[in-house]
C-alpha cells in the first residue's frame, strides 16, 4: 500500500511512468470486472474511460478512495452502457415495426404502382434530408447499417472507430431523426 501511494502521489505531480505503473496494476483487475458485464471490447474502452476520469481528477482523490473510485466508476460505466443497450434496442424495434407497417401497408395497397413508386421516392429523400443534417461521421455510420445492412462491427472496422463510438453515433443519429422526423412519422402512421 505504501508503494501504491507513494505512485499516487508522482502521479499527481504528473508523473507518466507512475501512471503507468498504476495502469498496469489496475487494468487487469478492472477488466475482469467489465469482462463479466460486456463484452471485450466495450470493456477496453469502458475501463480506459475510467483510466481517463483517474487522470482528470487524480488531484482531488485521497490515496485511500483510489481502489473504490476506479471500481465504482467502472460499475457506473458498465450500468450507464446497458441502460443505453436496452433504449437503442427498444428504439430500433420500433423503427423496424414502423417499417414493416409500411412494407405491409405497400404490399397490400391496391394503390397505382406508379403512386406507390412516387412514394417510396418522398420517403427516401425527407429521411436522406434529415440524415444530411447529421455530422459527416454519425451520418456515415447510420447509413451503412441502415440503408446497405452493415453490422457495428463492420462499421467499426470500415471507419477506423471503436463499436462502442459507432453505437453511440447510431444512437444520435436515431435520437436526431426521431426528433427532426416526428411530424412525417406520425401521418405515416396514421396512414
Amino acid at each position: 500500500m505504501k508503494e501504491l501511494n507513494r505512485y499516487i502521489d508522482n502521479i499527481k505531480k504528473g508523473d507518466p511512468i507512475a501512471f503507468k505503473y498504476f495502469f498496469e496494476t489496475f487494468y487487469p483487475k478492472l477488466m475482469a470486472l467489465a469482462c463479466r458485464f460486456v463484452e471485450e471490447d466495450i470493456a477496453k474502452d469502458l475501463v480506459q474511460e475510467v483510466f481517463t476520469n483517474y487522470w482528470e481528477n487524480k488531484n482531488e482523490l485521497a490515496p485511500e478512495n483510489i481502489h473504490s473510485f476506479l471500481f465504482k466508476c467502472l460499475q457506473n460505466g458498465c450500468l450507464n452502457y446497458l441502460k443505453h443497450q436496452i433504449v437503442a434496442s427498444e428504439y430500433e424495434a420500433k423503427i423496424r415495426i414502423a417499417e414493416s407497417r409500411i412494407n405491409f401497408l405497400n404490399e397490400n395497397s391496391d394503390a397505382n404502382e406508379v403512386l406507390k413508386q412516387v412514394l417510396d421516392k418522398e420517403l427516401r429523400e425527407i429521411i436522406e434530408i434529415s440524415v444530411n443534417k447529421l455530422p459527416l461521421k454519425c451520418a456515415q455510420a447510420f447509413r451503412l447499417h441502415y440503408f446497405q445492412d452493415v453490422s457495428r462491427k463492420e462499421i467499426a472496422d470500415i471507419m477506423g472507430i471503436s463499436v462502442r463510438t459507432v453505437e453511440g453515433h447510431i444512437h444520435q443519429a436515431l435520437l436526431f431523426l426521431r426528433k427532426d422526423l416526428k411530424d412525417f412519422l406520425f401521418l405515416i402512421f396514421m396512414l
